[in-house]
């Protein structure tokens, strides 16, 4: 009786699993990698224990969700000779190869599309994170080249919750600036902004305008209405899983880097 063989560990590293983009990414992912006799592995790489775990598990690969910062961790891949491919924003410094998402093109195009709705006092929402922070730094970089005054800026800690979004968005009240217009860098800020928005009585967008950045689909599905910018994040791992194939198969040479177009939507929330 013939047995298959094992299929080959891809090593996942990602700050969290549950979050939306990332979900739809990695499945999407999984999907292409399985026959081809992969599968992603994960588990808290982060921790100390990450070198003998790795050297444990012996992965041919690794698809890290975010850049690579932390300095044990890529030691650690390092070690391993491996190829890795980074995702949703470009670093610095690669390991190996990319796809990422054009964080700073976005941020120019939200600065534009304001400015050309002659929105005169903006804001702009973010979290705390690499590739919020490139759209957020892009957005307010574009935004004063374009005249405009930027009021408030607020960087959320944290946001995996819609309560999360909601103090973001209380923050920015809590500055008592006049602005009519935001650029929320996630689908979470944006929903939860409109959402805190409407329970406070202002009307989207004659009171406030809301654009949203959106890497699954579902601001707008909460949102009806919700103008945004994005890509489409299941798109993103699959051409991520393409690379590692590619890489593995030595059809794609190390620091091969791809850019995912920027999409804009323009709805009624602008």
């Amino acid at each position: 009786m013939s047995s298959l063989p094992s299929p080959a560990p891809i090593a996942l590293i990602a700050p969290r699993l549950d979050a939306g983009p990332a979900a739809r990414a990695i499945q999407a992912c999984g999907e292409l990698l399985g026959p081809a006799g992969y599968y992603l592995a994960a588990a808290p790489w982060h921790s100390a224990a990450t070198p003998p775990r790795l050297e444990a598990l012996r992965p041919v690969a690794a698809l890290a969700i975010g850049p690579l910062e932390d300095p044990a961790l890529r030691a650690a891949l390092v070690a391993l000779e491996i190829p890795v491919v980074e995702t949703w924003s470009a670093p610095a410094r690669a390991m190996d190869s990319v796809v990422a998402i054009d964080n700073v093109e976005a941020g120019r195009m939200a600065a534009r599309h304001l400015a050309e709705k002659r929105y005169a006092r903006v804001a702009c929402v973010s979290a705390d994170n690499p590739w919020e922070r490139a759209r957020r730094e892009s957005f307010i970089s574009s935004v004063a080249a374009l005249g405009l005054p930027v009021v408030a800026d607020i960087v959320q800690p944290e946001a995996q919750q819609l309560n999360d979004g909601r103090m973001a968005f209380l923050r920015l009240l809590a500055t008592n600036t006049i602005f009519d217009a935001v650029f929320c860098t996630s689908d979470l800020l944006a929903a939860a902004t409109v959402s805190e928005a409407h329970n406070r009585d202002l009307h989207v967008p004659q009171d406030l305008a809301v654009l949203g950045f959106t890497e699954d689909g579902s601001a707008p599905q909460w949102v009806q209405g919700l103008t945004t910018l994005g890509v489409d994040a299941a798109e993103l791992g699959r051409r991520a899983g393409q690379l590692l194939l590619d890489r593995l198969d030595g059809e794609q040479p190390a620091g091969t880097q791809l850019t995912l177009d920027t999409v804009f939507e323009a709805r009624l929330s602008t």
